[in-house]
């Protein structure tokens, strides 16, 4: 077997490892956007799942007692219309599933009637467009008797957290102005119409 002769590996010269590195950097940079709008997706496709899994909560709720859960504020934290505990309370679901874009709180609740404000009792009302799922004006409900949207849950989406006061000012959560992905700034929505569950896309 012929020997190689001593002196003649080089190694790589500093212009060499820079386009190996700028090689590297140019995958990088193709990559990570992909990997990021990946994630999202992931992320978005569980806050439907776990949606689903509350609206059958509220489902068996409804159907053992004939009516919906109240809504529910607190005027002192920024936990507004978390979702009902009376779904644990009287085991309609193991768990109040916290949201994936806010962890630190549960997913929302929201219907038009009874309710309480710092546990004080409170008639809601809901906004939803005159002509919906049309987004064209909007109709203020205070029962779900009268209401085309019996009750709404969901997720405050990818950009995060909302202001309570936009919240309010916005009518979230029926109008689908405020619906992700449409909005970048959106929620994820699902609610009850036309006596059935539908979905924000």
């Amino acid at each position: 077997m012929p020997e190689i002769a001593a002196g003649r590996f080089r190694a790589f010269t500093i212009i060499e490892l820079l386009v190996v590195v700028g090689i590297i950097a140019v995958l990088a940079g193709i990559t990570l956007p992909a990997l990021g709008q990946a994630r999202l997706a992931a992320r978005t496709a569980r806050a439907h799942a776990d949606l689903q899994q509350m609206t059958l909560a509220i489902e068996v709720y409804r159907n053992r007692y004939n009516v919906l859960p109240p809504s529910r504020t607190n005027c002192m934290t920024d936990d507004f219309y978390p979702m009902p505990h009376e779904l644990l309370d009287y085991r309609c679901t193991d768990t109040l599933l916290r949201d994936v874009f806010a962890s630190d709180h549960t997913y929302r609740y929201h219907a038009p009637g009874w309710g309480f404000v710092n546990e004080s009792p409170k008639n809601y009302k809901i906004y939803v467009p005159a002509e919906f799922p049309d987004d064209t004006g909007v109709d203020v409900y205070y029962d779900k008797d009268s209401s085309p949207v019996k009750c709404t849950v969901w997720s405050v989406g990818p950009a995060g957290p909302k202001d309570k006061v936009d919240v309010l000012g916005l009518h979230y959560p029926v109008p689908p102005r405020n619906w992700y992905p449409a909005n970048p700034d959106g929620i994820i929505v699902h609610y009850y119409y036309n006596d059935c569950w539908q979905s924000s896309p």
